[in-house]
C-alpha cells in the first residue's frame, strides 16, 4: 500500500517508506484572553419587575429553566444557552442578534463535529469490541481497504484523506462503500474541527469587546428617551443578553478544549494509516 503524508511547508522523503511526510510545526492556538469580568458598575444591582411586554416577567415562572424554544440548541454537554431578548433600539438589537447567529454557527459546527465522530467510530463497532477508540478505528479501516492507495493530507486544524473510490471498489477487503462512508465522515468531522479551531479564538474577542461596552450602552439608552413604559423593559433586556454573552463565552472554552483534545487524537490515530505502508 502507498501512501503520501503532505504538509503545506515542503515535502521530505522518508527512507525506506514511499511516505512523503511534512511538519507543519504548533497545531494549536495557544491564545487564550482573560474571561470577562461578570460584574460591572452598568445595570448593576437590584433590578425592579415590570409589567409589559419587553420587561421581566411578572410572575414566579421567571424562576424556571427557559423553555427549549427559547434557548440556542446545544449538545449534552451543557452548551445550550438563552436566546437573545429583542431590545427597540436597533444598532444595539442588532450587535446582539449578530453575536447569536456566530455563536450558533460555532456551536452547530461542534456538534456536526460530534455527530460525525460518532458516525465514524460506530462502523467499527463490531470489531472493536467496543472499544471504540479512534486508534483502533484506523488500524480496522486500513485492514478494510487493503491495498488501496491513499494521501494523508495535514493542515493546520485538520487531516484529510484523499483517495479514489474506483481504487477502494476493487481492492477493498470488506464492503467498499463502507470504507467510502468512513473516509468521508472522516474528513467531514476534521473539516468542522478546523471551522471551530479557526473561530473560536475570534468569536471569544467579540463578545469580550461587546462585553466591555455596557457603559455606552447605558448612555445610549439615556439618549434614545424611550417612554416611560419601554425604558424598564430594555434596561432588563440588555442585562440578560449581557449574562447569556457570558455563558457564549464560557461555552466557547469548553469547545475549544474538547476540540483541541480531538485533534490531537485525530493528529496521533492517523498515523496508523501507514501500518501497511513498510
Amino acid at each position: 500500500m502507498i501512501i503520501k503524508w503532505q504538509l503545506l511547508t515542503g515535502i521530505h522523503v522518508v527512507k525506506y517508506v514511499n511516505i512523503k511526510y511534512v511538519n507543519m510545526g504548533c497545531c494549536f492556538s495557544s491564545e487564550n484572553g482573560l474571561e470577562p469580568s461578570s460584574t460591572s458598575s452598568l445595570l448593576s444591582g437590584p433590578q425592579r419587575k415590570y409589567v409589559d411586554n419587553t420587561g421581566p416577567p411578572s410572575s414566579a415562572r421567571q424562576y424556571r429553566p427557559p423553555d427549549r424554544k427559547d434557548t440556542i440548541p446545544g449538545d449534552d454537554d451543557g452548551l445550550v444557552v438563552s436566546k437573545m431578548k429583542p431590545i427597540v433600539i436597533q444598532s444595539m438589537n442588532k450587535a446582539f442578534q449578530d453575536h447569536e447567529k456566530l455563536y450558533d454557527d460555532i456551536s452547530k459546527s461542534y456538534q456536526d463535529m460530534l455527530n460525525d465522530l460518532h458516525s465514524f467510530k460506530s462502523a467499527f463497532d463490531e470489531e472493536s469490541s467496543g472499544i471504540l477508540e479512534m486508534a483502533e478505528c484506523v488500524r480496522i479501516l486500513v485492514h478494510r481497504y487493503g491495498q488501496t492507495s491513499l494521501e494523508v493530507r495535514r493542515r493546520k486544524y485538520c487531516v484529510q484523506i484523499i483517495f479514489s473510490e474506483e481504487t477502494l471498489m476493487k481492492n477493498s477487503l470488506k464492503d467498499p462503500q463502507e470504507i467510502i462512508s468512513s473516509l468521508k465522515h472522516f474528513n467531514s468531522m476534521n473539516k468542522h474541527l478546523e471551522i471551530v479551531l479557526k473561530d473560536a479564538h475570534s468569536i471569544q474577542n467579540s463578545i469580550r469587546i461587546l462585553l466591555k461596552d455596557k457603559e455606552s450602552m447605558k448612555l445610549q439608552i439615556i439618549k434614545e428617551d424611550l417612554p416611560v413604559d419601554q425604558g424598564p423593559g430594555v434596561v432588563y433586556n440588555v442585562i440578560e443578553n449581557m449574562r447569556t454573552l457570558e455563558n457564549m463565552h464560557k461555552n466557547i472554552d469548553v469547545i475549544k478544549k474538547k476540540s483541541e483534545a480531538q485533534l490531537k487524537d485525530v493528529i496521533e490515530s492517523s498515523k496508523g494509516f501507514f501500518e501497511n505502508a513498510k
